[in-house]
């Protein structure tokens, strides 16, 4: 039996080169959808009912639950264009018997890299500077920075990006340091339990998977344990931070500053808003995965993945990673 598939992506078709499409064409019945938004789940449900195999980004599809996932019984697999996996209940999936497969290297160098750029944005105070020249800030307004060289960053989690970060900060004569929740280890890198990277570290970054409906593991008791001065750096997920905690911990002095990969959920709070216009909390806009090598080799694997599950062939666990990408 020919095993079919529907692939949603923003652009549809066009979201693949001719010889993707003939990879993936090779391997069953494929149809593409176009969807720039959340597909609502009743039409999620209708356009997966006679899918074996659906290719799904976290635009379109951005949680995989019982919402939609119970109304398939013919659904056999599924390959997400992402690395972490939060936004998906794979204890769901595992009860189905769904093949999930995700991206867990596709991102790594990029999002080390994206670290990197927000602590020297952070130390350089790059984004105040130009706010300052460009009429944005009083005239008056610091931005006088500090160097890297010689600081302590310790890392939360040594997984395949916090180890690239570890590399890249020896790179400019920082000093690492780690802790990693499975005990894993990274050359170059002093492994120490939480309490002694928090107490040390003047820069701590944090490279920790969320999971499904996870609660929140950075807040007010860790960002007590830091150094006083020190700066937070989350390009994981910004679920993992109690955002009250940041805006109370910079307002007493404590954290200096904070950088995270996402919108700030309190940017509205009259506290939050003046510490942004300070400089002191530095939003992205998950965009630390998105580059144009990011771009193809994720292509390339995703359609291996997908054509795989078509195949039969099907992973029994994804790999966690910084988190879900949105495409």
């Amino acid at each position: 039996m020919i095993r079919q598939a529907v692939v949603i992506t923003a652009k549809g078709r066009e979201s693949f080169t001719p010889a993707q499409t003939a990879r993936l064409e090779r391997a069953g019945r494929v149809e593409y959808v176009r969807a720039l938004d959340p597909i609502p789940p009743d039409r999620l449900a209708s356009l997966l009912e006679n899918a074996d195999v659906a290719g799904l980004t976290p635009r379109s599809v951005p949680s995989i639950d019982e919402g939609w996932i119970r109304r398939l019984p013919r659904l056999k697999g599924i390959a997400v264009f992402a690395t972490g996996v939060d936004y998906i209940d794979t204890e769901l999936l595992r009860e189905r018997g769904i093949a999930l497969r995700n991206l867990p290297d596709y991102s790594t160098v990029s999002v080390a890299e994206h670290t990197i750029g927000l602590l020297l944005t952070l130390s350089r105070r790059i984004h105040l500077s130009q706010d300052r020249v460009r009429g944005r800030v009083p005239a008056g307004t610091s931005v006088r920075g500090w160097e890297l060289c010689g600081k302590t960053i310790g890392l939360v989690g040594l997984g395949r990006i916090g180890g690239t970060v570890a590399k890249l900060a020896s790179a400019f004569g920082m000093r690492v340091i780690g802790f990693d929740p499975r005990q894993r280890n990274e050359e170059g890198v002093a492994a120490v339990d939480m309490e002694e990277l928090l107490a040390s570290s003047d820069i701590v970054s944090l490279h920790y998977p969320s999971s499904w409906s996870g609660a929140q593991t950075f807040g007010a008791p860790q960002l007590e344990r830091m150094k006083r001065g020190a700066y937070l750096i989350n390009v994981s997920r910004a679920a993992l931070v109690d955002d009250r905690a940041i805006i109370d911990a910079i307002d007493a002095g404590r954290l200096y500053g904070y950088a995270l990969d996402d919108r700030f959920s309190l940017a509205d709070d009259s506290r939050a808003r003046k510490q942004i216009e300070e400089g002191r909390i530095l939003q992205t806009g998950h965009t630390a995965w998105y580059s144009n090598e990011v771009i193809e080799r994720g292509h390339d694997a995703w359609v291996d993945n997908i054509a795989d599950l078509l195949r039969g062939l099907v992973q029994a666990e994804p790999e966690a990673g910084k988190g879900s990408a949105t495409r």
